[in-house]
């Protein structure tokens, strides 16, 4: 395993911004969930102190491999990922009502910020619910689950008996995908 943190020390941040480039492994990104992370990620850091602490903006790239949601072909693209947060010295007081600054804040009690689980978040946060391959991706048919893009000349004369799709998902869903 890589490193479990990145500090950055905010005594030695001015009101000047700082812009630090870190390289993060994916065994550093921690992340299992349904993509893979292909490479390492590219991040930028850059951090300046402003009258109510320190503004942090992380900004990244990646390749990852996704599923697309409407063909269901694995591929594979660079993944760009970014955010800004306020760091604030203390703890969050907790008061019944969030404020924006408090979305937008984390709160940090040293003279010191570990960046690697705000990258994480910020990389989780950012990834794409429903991918798609091609903005133009005409997906699978509804009915047989062909790949629409491979027949020019899709079509089906009688429905119900070429559902094979839809009673393949049916028996699936029955069954709740025990084989």
């Amino acid at each position: 395993m890589g490193r479990s943190e990145i500090l950055i020390l905010l005594k030695d941040i001015g009101y000047k911004p700082r812009t630090f480039r870190v390289e993060v492994t994916p065994e550093e990104m921690d992340y299992r969930g349904e993509y893979t992370v292909v490479g390492n990620a590219n991040v930028r850091i850059t951090v300046a102190r402003v009258d109510i602490g320190y503004h942090l903006k992380v900004e990244g790239e990646v390749k990852m491999r996704f599923v697309c949601s409407r063909c269901l072909d694995e591929y594979v693209e660079t993944f760009r990922f970014s955010d800004e947060n306020i760091l604030r010295r203390g703890e969050y007081a907790g008061d019944e009502r969030l404020k924006d600054e408090d979305v937008e804040s984390i709160y940090v009690e040293r003279d010191e910020v570990d960046v690697l689980p705000i990258i994480r978040e910020i990389f989780i946060s950012n990834l794409p619910i429903n991918p798609v391959c091609s903005p133009d991706c005409k997906g699978i048919c509804p009915v047989c689950g062909l790949k629409i893009e491979d027949e020019a000349e899709h079509l089906h004369e009688e429905v119900e008996k070429t559902r094979k799709l839809g009673i393949f998902l049916e028996k699936a869903l029955k069954e709740g995908g025990k084989q």
